[in-house]
């Protein structure tokens, strides 16, 4: 994913997993709906909604784990230190549905 930041990867992925929705994680990382939609759907969680929570609770764990370069500074720049990283329920029209 060449055109996007390790900071805008790690934010948007983050995000997305905790539950907001494409247009609140483009409001963040400053990309529209669009581009955030490509970057979750190439990412390794393009289906959150096939995740419990707690799996989302560890993919974000993982995550958060990789927060740190190699200068021991947040790469997101201390954003996800204000976020709750707790996933929040989907809303019905998060959830995609399955195909018959």
């Amino acid at each position: 994913m060449a055109n996007y930041t390790e900071k805008e990867l790690l934010i948007a992925w983050v995000l997305w997993l905790v539950g907001h929705s494409e247009s609140a994680v483009g409001q963040v990382i400053g990309r529209r709906k669009k581009q955030v939609a490509g970057l979750v759907n190439r990412s390794p969680y393009p289906n959150r909604s096939a995740m419990n929570i707690e799996e989302r609770r560890v993919a974000i764990a993982e995550l958060m784990m990789t927060r740190y370069g190699d200068d021991g500074k947040p790469i997101d720049g201390g954003l996800l230190d204000r976020v709750s990283l707790t996933p929040l329920q989907l809303r019905s029209r998060q959830v995609k549905r399955r195909e018959t």
